[in-house]
């Protein structure tokens, strides 16, 4: 099955669904699974992860424990 017609047939299944448990489900399998982008290694991070790392480092923050570099700073790192 290709993948277009597969999307149109769970599509029509999800829509045909009335039972807010099974929903909500699927909604958590789907949150879960969604891949926002990539780690260092070329892994995928989910909407979830990526969530809870900007979380993290906004504590970090916060807590003064996450050092930061300005823009002048990181040039100067990189080009030496």
């Amino acid at each position: 099955m290709k993948t277009e017609t597969l999307k149109i047939n769970i599509t029509q299944r999800i829509l045909n669904i009335n039972d807010f448990k099974i929903l909500s489900k699927i909604a958590k399998l789907l949150d879960e699974e969604n891949s926002v982008g990539y780690d260092m290694d070329g892994n995928p991070i989910s909407e979830k992860e990526y969530t809870k790392d900007i979380h993290e480092a906004l504590h970090q923050l916060n807590e003064g424990k996450l050092e930061t570099y300005s823009s002048e700073e990181v040039r100067k790192k990189i080009l030496g």
